[in-house]
């Protein structure tokens, strides 16, 4: 578990006399395809972390249409924000299929901290790259065109999953077309036909789940 949590973004950069009474609170449990973890409004008592499955970030609107804010994968944390502030959850989580994940109770949490002081502070850093991120996903939604969307999130994920090779910045994730398409805000139709003309453009290439973006600079400057 101590392994598990230093691969984590919130937890990664906390020593292991850090690390291990957190470890040391951690619960697995299994989640079976389709259930909610929690939904939006509930109490935030508990920070959960994925070892493995897909897990969705949603809000839904009041028609009823549902925004993913993110897709989860093994190692991702979520609910993390409830661990420091007790908050109601601000979104719902849906296991996409059969999971496994991890859980920290809040009240267990606080314990740690008040007995590791150095930790909220290192936390208070990696929460706020983490707040900058979203703004800018934000900011995406609300003054990007289509094109600009589609690029911050291609970007976006080949910063996070990518991997340089001598043809470009490669790769690969299991998010089908409908979800990267909720994510961009966007319909999965006009989502495919940005892809299909960066495709054309010879900015991306496409072979079913990977992705080579061949022309960063381009792509860069969509959301400039």
């Amino acid at each position: 578990m101590l392994n598990t949590l230093k691969q984590t973004s919130l937890f990664g950069e906390l020593e292991d006399s850090e690390l291990a009474p957190i470890a040391a609170l951690c619960h697995k449990r299994k989640v079976p395809k389709g259930s909610i973890l929690f939904y939006a409004g509930d109490p935030g008592n508990s920070c959960y972390m994925l070892l493995s499955g897909k897990i969705k970030i949603v809000v839904t609107a009041d028609d009823g249409r549902e925004h993913i804010l993110g897709l989860l994968g093994p190692h991702d944390l979520f609910g993390e924000m409830s661990l420091l502030d007790g908050e109601p959850r601000s979104a719902s989580a849906v296991a996409v299929e059969e999971s496994h994940v991890v859980v920290i109770q809040r009240d267990d949490f606080l314990k740690v901290l008040s007995e590791k002081p150095m930790i909220p502070l290192k936390l208070l850093s990696v929460l706020s790259r983490r707040l900058r991120r979203t703004d800018g996903h934000v900011e995406s939604l609300a003054f990007l065109s289509a094109p600009g969307r589609v690029a911050r999130l291609l970007l976006g994920l080949a910063e996070d999953l990518g991997n340089r090779t001598p043809e470009g910045l490669a790769f690969e994730t299991r998010m089908t077309r409908q979800e990267m398409a909720n994510l961009t805000g966007t319909s999965r139709e006009t989502f495919t036909r940005v892809l299909m003309d960066y495709q054309d453009r010879g900015l991306v290439v496409l072979d079913r789940n990977q992705y080579m973006l061949k022309d960063e600079a381009k792509l860069r400057s969509l959301i400039n």
